[in-house]
């Protein structure tokens, strides 16, 4: 899928970065326990270039370029195929838990 458009009006602090979100309410929601908005607002963040990616999220291993993936509009490399395939059948929510879930997240970003 394309790159999803981020309306930047309403924000909230997360990881020492902004994340956006598109209410007042859901901002209220996102403060009061941020673990529902994790995987998305991690996605975000990579997504906005205020995270970088510096080991395959799976395994934790040095990434290879050859080795990406488009995951919801962004170019996500592994550390081999057998972690670039896992992610490559997953679709939806679930490919996207797979690489921005918070322990993936917090293993290569």
């Amino acid at each position: 899928r394309d790159e999803i458009e981020i309306d930047k009006a309403v924000s909230v602090s997360y990881r020492k970065a902004t994340a956006y979100v598109c209410c007042n309410n859901c901002k209220a929601k996102f403060e009061k326990d941020s673990s529902k908005f994790a995987t998305k607002a991690n996605h975000q963040l990579f997504q906005t270039k205020q995270a970088k990616q510096v080991k395959c999220p799976l395994s934790g291993g040095d990434i290879d370029s050859s080795k990406a993936v488009k995951v919801s509009g962004v170019s996500v490399a592994f550390c081999c195929g057998k972690c670039q395939g896992k992610v490559s059948e997953a679709k939806g929510d679930d490919q996207l838990a797979l690489v921005f879930a918070d322990k993936a997240f917090d293993k290569g970003f």
